[in-house]
């Protein structure tokens, strides 16, 4: 698994434009000049960039900074546009169901940290069954976000309360999901984990079922 090391103001500048580009052409935009900068980002894209301080406004790079993550912070904004591009054209949802198949995106492109982001937003006024699934769903993938970071201790911890609360409830409560899949994939890593190992595997892909 990938290891960027992003200091925290660029994580949470990556992550909202990653966020953003679900639904803003401008965060789109940014992404794809940080994916391949060459020159001087269009106008509607350098000034997104300025406002989460990856760039000046008029400059032609990102600042001295960020400068050493160049590399990951391509990588990175790939991988966000090529989310982005799974659910842009989807039809609309309701909020979990929405923010689950943005998660689902995101995850499979092992942008952990953003799928915490978007899944928190909609479990803080979730309730009943949908808040524990989520909080569940959150926990897995924040296991794999301290993985990425070698915190194997905390992967280990979350992963087993996360796979617990996931199970804990019905598999059709985040509908969208394929949850009971999710259980069986991430049961080697819950065992690997607890025996204090580390599969080499990728992390499992999170499967949505699409609306019919």
């Amino acid at each position: 698994m990938p290891t960027p090391g992003f200091p925290l103001p660029l994580r949470n500048a990556l992550a909202e434009l990653a966020l953003a580009a679900f639904s803003d052409e401008s965060a789109t935009a940014a992404l794809g000049w940080l994916a391949a900068p060459s020159g001087p980002p269009p106008a509607a894209a350098g000034a997104r960039l300025a406002a989460v301080h990856l760039v000046d406004r008029g400059g032609a790079s990102v600042l001295d900074v960020h400068a050493s993550h160049a590399a990951a912070i391509a990588s990175h904004a790939t991988r966000a546009l090529r989310a982005a591009a799974c659910t842009r054209s989807a039809a609309a949802d309701d909020p979990i169901d929405r923010a689950c198949r943005i998660a689902a995106a995101l995850w499979n492109e092992r942008l952990f940290f953003e799928v915490h982001e978007v899944l928190e937003a909609v479990w803080k006024t979730a309730t009943g069954e949908a808040r524990q699934a989520l909080q569940g769903l959150i926990q897995i993938a924040v296991a794999y976000h301290h993985l990425v970071h070698g915190n194997r201790r905390g992967a280990r911890t979350l992963l087993a309360e996360g796979r617990a609360r996931l199970a804990s409830v019905p598999p059709p409560t985040l509908r969208r999901l394929d949850v009971p899949g999710l259980l069986s994939a991430t049961a080697p890593w819950d065992r690997a984990l607890a025996a204090g190992d580390t599969p080499v595997d990728p992390p499992p892909r999170l499967h949505v079922h699409e609306a019919t």
